[in-house]
C-alpha cells in the first residue's frame, strides 16, 4: 500500500516560525535504529508553519498491518531533527476458501508430456483441426482455411467443414518437404464425408500437392463411384496409382494414411486401419518439380488430424496415428474404486504437453470424487476435487466495515475474495493495464480501502494477466520489454456464492480524479472453446463467436449487471446531423444524449437530446442542449454507465451502424446522476435487478431503467477500481483511448494512486414472485479464475 504525507503536528512549544526545509527517512521500527535500516523518501521536504506539508511525498509499497518510523532531520543542522511512529493500515485477510467445481465448470488436470504421450514421433507436422490450426509438433507452418471452412464436430469428433466447391485448407510448404517428397514421406488425414454428399462419379480430393494445370505431383482421393482410395504419384511422363482394397465408410470417420518408403516399391496404404491394397510405384512416377503448397481436403467433407512426416513409418506409428491415445479423465468416488464415472470424450476441450481440460458434463456425478487420467503411459497421480450443484444465496447480506456499527460483522471475509487478474480489455483480450491486485485490498479507518495506481505511479506493486500470473512487459518494442506491469493496477472484491435477483448497494466514497473505474456489479460467465459441446447451443442463441491467430474458436455467455462510472455523456459521436438521423436505434430512451462533432454548419455541432423516441430520424424528435462535445474517452463526474448484458460483444449503445445489424450483447446506458460524484463525499449507489429490467439508483434516487439484454444466471457479486484501457494494436503497452470501445473512465491515470473508501455493501434477494422470473442456476467455465486465495488452476 501506499502512503502520501499530507501534514505533520509539531510537538508541544516547538511549532516553527517560518517554513522548513526537510530530509525524511523511513524504517520498520523493529529494524535496527542504524543508517543502513533507513530509505530515504525525499531530501526536499517543504513543511509549513502549521504542519502542512507543500510538496507531499508518496511513501510506496509499505506492507500492511507494520510499524514504521518516520525521521524528519532540519536541513538547517540547528532546526534538529524527530521521529513519528505509524503503522499501516490492516490487509483483507481471508477465511480459507473450499473449492468447488460445478456442472459445465472447466476441470483441468495439470502435468507434464501429454501431447507427446499421443503422438506420433515429433518429426514434419501435426494438426489436430478439432482443437487448433496450429501445428502440434511446433514448427513454425500453418494450416489455413481458404473459401469458406467451418468447424464441425460428428460423433465426438471434430474438424474443419468445406462448405464451397473450390475451399480446402493449405499448408505452405519448404525446401525440407519437397525433398521428402522426392525420397520418403507420409501423408495422413482424418475425414467424414455423409453418404448424401459424396458424389456418385469422379474424384473426391483428400490430400494434393501437385501442379494444378498439369495434375504432376502427389493426390489421394477417394473414387466416388468404387469409394475406394487412390493414392496417385505422377511425373511429366508416367503416372501410377496404389489403391484401397477397401471401402470409406459414409457417415463415418476415415483414416488415411500413406507411406513412401526409400525403397519405393515398399510403399504402403492404410484405410482404417487396413494395410491392403493393389498397385505400386517406381522412381520414373516421382514428380521433380515443387508446388506451392499442400491442400487439404473438398466440398462437404470434414478434415481433421493432417500428418507429414520423413521418418519411417511402421505398423505401431501407423496405428497411433490413425486412432490417437487421447487422455481419458475418470473421477473416481473417494472410498469405492470401481464406482467410476468417465468423463466422455467430446468434454476434452483442449490438451497440450502441461495440461488437459474437461467441461464437466451437466449429469457429472455431485460429491467428492478422485481425479486422475487414463493415458498411454499409465495412470496419473489422482487429486481430490469437490463437485457441487449451483445453489443460490437467498438470504440478505449487509456488510458495514466500521466496527462501531450495529450492522458490523466478521462474515465479510467469507462471503468476499479480493481478485488476482488481468482486466479492462476487449472481448478476453490483453488490456493496457495490470488489472486487480489483492495487496490493493486493505482497512483503513474503520473503511474498507480499494487502492488504484495510475500512470505516474513508481512502486514495485505488479499487476497481473488474464490467467492470474504476475505480469510484465512483453511486447517486442515495449521500452519497458521484461519489467514487471506496475503501472494501471486496481482492485476488486468478488462473492464466492452465486446471487440473483435483488437489490445491491455499496455506499462509497470514490477518488477524486478520474481515469480509473469504479464499479459495482454481478457476474457470470461462461467460454465455451469450439470443440465444447454448448459451442453450438450458444451461437444458435444468438452469441458472437470470437476467434485468435491460431484459428482457436470460441464463444462466451457473459450474464452481467454495473453500474460503472465515470463516462461520457454521449452514446455515440456522429459526424454530421445527417448521419445522426440517418442511423437506426434498435434501443433507444427518452433523454438519450449523442453528439455531432463535424457538421458543415457550426450550429449543428454539440450534444442532442432525444425527446421523441418513435422516430429518431427525425430533426424534430431532437433538441441540442449544448455546444460541447464529449468523446469517449472524455467522461464526466457525473455520468454512470448503467449496463446489462448476457454477452462481451459489441459497444453496447443500442445503434446500428450504416446499415448493417448490430452484434451488441449488452446495453451501456450512460445517465446522468445529476451531481458531481466525485466531491469527496459518500454516495449509495444501488441497482434493483429484475427478470425484464434493472433499476439504477443514486443517493435513492431512480437515475435509469434498463431493459436490454437482462441476464437471468445467478452470479457472483462485485465492487472493484479499475481500469478500462484497451491496448492500442500497434504499441500494445499503451492505451487506445479512441478506438470503438476507447478508455471510457478518461485517456490518462495522470497520478500516482487513488483510494475507493468502502462503508457499507449491502444485498436484499427478491423471491421468484417479486422478481417476475427465476434464475438460472448453471456452472460457470472458470469458477476460480482470479479470485485471491485458490491455486490456479485447478487442481493439479
Amino acid at each position: 500500500m501506499n502512503i502520501e504525507l499530507k501534514k505533520i503536528t509539531w510537538e508541544g512549544g516547538n511549532a516553527a516560525s517560518m517554513p522548513q526545509l526537510m530530509t525524511l527517512h523511513v524504517r520498520r521500527t523493529s529494524d535496527p535504529d542504524e543508517e543502513a535500516s533507513y530509505t530515504t523518501i525525499t531530501e526536499n521536504l517543504q513543511v509549513h508553519t502549521d504542519g502542512t506539508i507543500l510538496n507531499p511525498p508518496t511513501i510506496n509499497d509499505l506492507d500492511a498491518s507494520e510499524n514504521y518510523t518516520f525521521r524528519f532531520i532540519n536541513n538547517d543542522p540547528a532546526g534538529g531533527e524527530f521521529d513519528i511512529d505509524y503503522t499501516t493500515p490492516q490487509t483483507f485477510k481471508l477465511v480459507a476458501p473450499d473449492a468447488v467445481y460445478y456442472p459445465e465448470s472447466e476441470l483441468t488436470y495439470v502435468g507434464a508430456g501429454f501431447r507427446d504421450q499421443m503422438l506420433p514421433p515429433k518429426s514434419g507436422f501435426y494438426y489436430s483441426l478439432q482443437y487448433t490450426t496450429k501445428d502440434w509438433f511446433d514448427s513454425d507452418k500453418e494450416i489455413r482455411p481458404v473459401g469458406g471452412a467451418t468447424w464441425q464436430r460428428k460423433d465426438d469428433q471434430g474438424g474443419h467443414y468445406v462448405s464451397y466447391e473450390y475451399g480446402v485448407l493449405e499448408v505452405m510448404t519448404d525446401s525440407a518437404f519437397e525433398h521428402a517428397m522426392k525420397t520418403q514421406y507420409a501423408l495422413g488425414v482424418h475425414f467424414y464425408v455423409a453418404a448424401e454428399d459424396l458424389p456418385t462419379a469422379g474424384e473426391w480430393p483428400l490430400l494434393s500437392y501437385k501442379v494444378p494445370s498439369w495434375e504432376y505431383g502427389v493426390y489421394v482421393y477417394v473414387n466416388c463411384a468404387t469409394k475406394k482410395v487412390h493414392w496417385r504419384q505422377a511425373s511429366e511422363t508416367v503416372t501410377q496409382e496404389i489403391i484401397s482394397t477397401s471401402t470409406i465408410n459414409t457417415g463415418a470417420w476415415n483414416q488415411v494414411l500413406v507411406f513412401r518408403d526409400s525403397n519405393i516399391a515398399a510403399s504402403r496404404m492404410w484405410l482404417n486401419a487396413s494395410n491392403a491394397f493393389t498397385g505400386a510405384f517406381t522412381e520414373n512416377s516421382v514428380y521433380q518439380g515443387r508446388p506451392d503448397f499442400l491442400t487439404v481436403g473438398t466440398m462437404n467433407g470434414i478434415f481433421s488430424r493432417v500428418y507429414f512426416t520423413s521418418i519411417t513409418v511402421d505398423n505401431t506409428i501407423a496405428e497411433k496415428y490413425q486412432h490417437p491415445p487421447y487422455p481419458v479423465g475418470i473421477l473416481e468416488a473417494r472410498y469405492e474404486p470401481e464406482n467410476r464415472y468417465t468423463i466422455p470424450a467430446k468434454y476434452l476441450v483442449a490438451i497440450d504437453n502441461k495440461q488437459v481440460v474437461f467441461t464437466l458434463p451437466a449429469d457429472v456425478p455431485l460429491d467428492r470424487r478422485v481425479f486422475y487420467l487414463e493415458t498411454s503411459a499409465g495412470r496419473s497421480a489422482p487429486v481430490e476435487v469437490n463437485i457441487s450443484a449451483v445453489q443460490k444465496a437467498n438470504s440478505p447480506v449487509t456488510v458495514h466495515f466500521d466496527p462501531n456499527s450495529e450492522e458490523y460483522s466478521d462474515d465479510f471475509k467469507q462471503i468476499f475474495n479480493p481478485m488476482a487478474k488481468g482486466w479492462g480489455g476487449i472481448n478476453g483480450e490483453e488490456s493496457a493495464s495490470g488489472g486487480v491486485a489483492p495487496t490493493h485490498v486493505y482497512f483503513q479507518d474503520n473503511l474498507l480501502v480499494l487502492e488504484a495506481h495510475g500512470d505516474q505511479y513508481n512502486g514495485r506493486s505488479q499487476g497481473f494477466t488474464e490467467s492470474g500470473e504476475p505480469k510484465r512487459h512483453d511486447a517486442p518494442g515495449d521500452p519497458s520489454l521484461g519489467d514487471p506491469w506496475t503501472t494501471r493496477v486496481g482492485a476488486a472484491l468478488i462473492s464466492r456464492d452465486y446471487y440473483g435477483y435483488g437489490r445491491y448497494v455499496m455506499e462509497v466514497k470514490l477518488p477524486r480524479n478520474m481515469g480509473v473505474a469504479p464499479a459495482l456489479w454481478t457476474s457470470h460467465y461462461v467460454k465455451a472453446r469450439i470443440q465444447d459441446p454448448r459451442y453450438d447451443t450458444m451461437v444458435a442463441q444468438g452469441l458472437t463467436p470470437a476467434g485468435n491467430r491460431d484459428g482457436d474458436m470460441w464463444v462466451v455467455a457473459y450474464d452481467q449487471v454495473s453500474m460503472e462510472m465515470p463516462c461520457s455523456n454521449a452514446m455515440y459521436v456522429y459526424s454530421t446531423v445527417e448521419e445522426m438521423l440517418s442511423y437506426a436505434y434498435y434501443a433507444k430512451w427518452t433523454g438519450e444524449l449523442v453528439a455531432v462533432a463535424d457538421d458543415p454548419s457550426p450550429e449543428n455541432i454539440g450534444t442532442w437530446r432525444l425527446d421523441d423516441t418513435a422516430a429518431p430520424s427525425l430533426l424534430t424528435s431532437w433538441t441540442k442542449i449544448s455546444n460541447e462535445v464529449q468523446y469517449i474517452a472524455e467522461p464526466s463526474k457525473d455520468f454512470i454507465r448503467c449496463n446489462a448484458g448476457i454477452g462481451e460483444t459489441g459497444p453496447g449503445n443500442g445503434i446500428n451502424y450504416e446499415g448493417y445489424p448490430s452484434e451488441d450483447e449488452y446495453f451501456a446506458m450512460q445517465t446522468s446522476a445529476g451531481k458531481d460524484l466525485w466531491d469527496g463525499a459518500f454516495h449509495e449507489f444501488r441497482f434493483d435487478w429484475y427478470a425484464d429490467r434493472v433499476e439504477y439508483y443514486v443517493d435513492g434516487q431512480l437515475i435509469q431503467v434498463n431493459r436490454r439484454f437482462v441476464p437471468d444466471a445467478a452470479s457472483r457479486w462485485a465492487v472493484g477500481l479499475w481500469f478500462p484501457s484497451p491496448a492500442n494494436e500497434d504499441l500494445p503497452w499503451r492505451v487506445d483511448p479512441f478506438g470503438v470501445y476507447g478508455a471510457w473512465a478518461g485517456a490518462a491515470a495522470d497520478w500516482k494512486y487513488q483510494k475507493l473508501f468502502i462503508r457499507r455493501l449491502a444485498h436484499t434477494p427478491f423471491t421468484d414472485a417479486e422478481a417476475g422470473g427465476t434464475n438460472r442456476l448453471v456452472g460457470e467455465t472458470y469458477p476460480f479464475q482470479g479470485c485471491s486465495g485458490y491455486e490456479q488452476p485447478l487442481p493439479g
